[in-house]
């Protein structure tokens, strides 16, 4: 009984092995008047992935045709004929995929080829989500867009009670059947964010690889303060719709805490500006006290919520 049982487990394993070699790895770009950056990143990640599959955004300027210069037994090209934005070109290609691992890089030659292999191989080792997190050269990357950054990666961390160094890269890797899981309600580049948090607040793997980030090709589409806005928005939607029931419940006391200890901290900073005297001394006692309280409990909420949905993961996985 003994020797069945191993000789099952060296024939799952050598399954296993067989099933990682015969994986197939599709490149996904979406490009929008991308005419000078789409060529190279297609030549760069030729060698490194099994199918390129561009998705021409209803660019205006030469990018479609930059596009049918690069088509051939590898590389398949399709047309968005207006602008449908970058979340729509992104699954027009995972829909015209063939890969078992999908990876999504920018048109703008800003992601190197080369680490490809690295994001492969976490997704062959058990991870749900690789990110290539922008952690070197970061010269290149706008001293705005760079602040940004690390106050959005901080708050997916917060929410998701899960650290992320880069929630907005958008070099990322994961396989294709996970497409549905991780994809969320999204128009342009709150996207990425958005997908990395709802990945972590349901309790996937997510790994993170160090990873260059070049200069880009062509002009930037980032508006810092329209796109911020919508990946602020985009934080606190899904922190909330991918919240469990009962850490909701231990949400919304906290939110009242907090408005309530805004209001005194107010009131005793409107006296003292005004009147030069806090007519109310315990104002901002009480201020301190109920803020407090309130980051407190949304801490505990998010915990809570971040361990119930780590516990269904892992009972996934005993079912399989």
């Amino acid at each position: 009984m003994e020797i069945e049982e191993k000789n099952f487990k060296v024939r799952d394993g050598l399954a296993y092995v067989f099933e990682v070699m015969m994986m197939k790895t599709s490149l996904v770009v979406p490009a929008y008047n991308e005419e000078k950056g789409l060529p190279l990143v297609v030549t760069e990640y030729l060698q490194w992935v099994d199918e390129i599959i561009i998705v021409d955004d209803g660019s205006t300027d030469g990018t479609f045709e930059a596009g049918k210069k690069c088509v051939n037994d590898k590389v398949k090209l399709f047309r968005h004929e207006v602008n449908s934005g970058k979340v729509a070109a992104l699954r027009t290609g995972v829909e015209h995929s063939s890969g078992d691992i999908i990876v999504f890089t920018d048109a703008d030659n800003t992601y190197p080829a080369r680490y490809v292999p690295d994001l492969v191989r976490e997704i062959e080792k058990g991870a749900d989500l690789v990110l290539g997190a922008r952690l070197q050269s970061r010269d290149n990357i706008p001293a705005f867009n760079r602040l940004g950054n690390n106050i959005f990666s901080f708050l997916a961390t917060y929410i998701s009670c899960m650290r992320i160094k880069d929630s907005q890269t958008g070099m990322r890797a994961f396989r294709r059947q996970m497409f549905d899981k991780l994809d969320v309600k999204a128009k342009g580049l709150e996207f990425e964010t958005k997908m990395t948090v709802r990945a972590a607040k349901l309790g996937y793997k997510i790994v993170e690889i160090p990873i260059e980030y070049r200069e880009r090709v062509g002009v930037s589409k980032l508006n810092p303060v329209k796109d911020g806005a919508r990946m602020l928005t985009a934080l606190f939607s899904v922190a909330y719709t991918e919240t469990s029931l009962l850490s909701k419940m231990m949400l919304l006391p906290s939110i009242a805490f907090i408005f309530i200890g805004v209001i005194t901290g107010f009131i005793s900073v409107y006296e003292k500006v005004q009147y030069g005297v806090i007519s109310h001394e315990f104002y901002p006692i009480f201020t301190a006290f109920l803020i407090l309280v309130g980051v407190q409990l949304i801490s505990l909420g998010l915990i809570v919520d971040y361990l119930t949905k780590k516990l269904d993961r892992i009972e996934e996985h005993l079912i399989r």
